[in-house]
């Protein structure tokens, strides 16, 4: 199980560099038993970065939100800031990726992450190596902030990717000066992870969480209410509802 995580100021940590030249990382949490894992990645082709050289597969999820740069999986589809993409287990992708520039992005991994190298894909758009299809299905999001938002009160919301059973997955949310996150000390029923990519929020502890800032919480924790003074834009990913 992860522990939680409730204020981290990513500005404020130095960048890891965990393996090849130009790859750098800043790890945000981590389940240690599982190898689950959010972190803000860095890479920089200038300092020697190479995108893998051919389509491949993982047996867990991969899920991407770029913050800055741009990159791509297929040279077709580019994900630029706050483009998404999210990889179901054993989703063949990478046909043609290149990272042109210094790109940073936030990844989510459900386990220590594999690669299984395919040479000839049978197509290069994704496809599923299993028989059945996963529930939660592929997601590419190439410009969210122009798709479709939906306004509920004084926060607007852009699905990117959510299983249809349980409700897990990711949104972004534009919030407004008066929102709130939901009322102060109620226990959380599922886990909830959060990534400022613009603005501030004011929390009841006394943090704000400006760009750049993150939390993780697991279900059960009391929840520290959040007020908007302005206007935030905010990356949350949260778990399946807890019985």
């Amino acid at each position: 199980m992860r522990d939680p995580v409730p204020f981290l100021d990513t500005k404020t940590m130095d960048w890891d560099q965990p393996g090849p030249p130009g790859v750098y990382s800043k790890l945000l949490s981590c389940d240690p038993a599982t190898g689950e894992r959010t972190a803000l990645n860095r890479l920089v082709p200038e300092d020697g970065m190479n995108p893998p050289g051919a389509a491949h597969y993982h047996h867990t999820t991969e899920e991407l939100l770029v913050v800055k740069g741009r990159m791509t999986f297929d040279s077709q589809v580019w994900l630029t800031p706050q483009s998404y993409c999210f990889h179901p287990p054993e989703t063949v992708h990478g046909f043609k990726s290149a990272v042109p520039e210094e790109s940073w992005f936030l990844s989510r991994i459900g386990q220590a992450l594999d690669f299984n190298f395919i040479e000839e894909p049978k197509q290069l758009s994704p496809y599923y190596v299993s028989d059945k299809p996963p529930a939660r299905a592929v997601a590419y999001h190439a410009d969210p902030p122009g798709g479709e938002w939906k306004t509920i009160e004084n926060v607007e919301r852009y699905v990117l990717s959510l299983h249809p059973d349980t409700g897990e997955g990711s949104v972004l949310l534009r919030t407004k000066s008066g929102w709130l996150s939901g009322v102060d000390g109620e226990p959380l029923q599922r886990f909830e992870e959060m990534f400022v990519l613009e603005g501030a929020l004011i929390c009841s502890d006394g943090h704000i969480y400006r760009d750049g800032c993150y939390q993780f919480e697991q279900p059960g924790t009391l929840r520290r209410q959040l007020t908007c003074a302005e206007s935030a834009l905010i990356y949350l990913t949260v778990g399946p509802v807890t019985q």
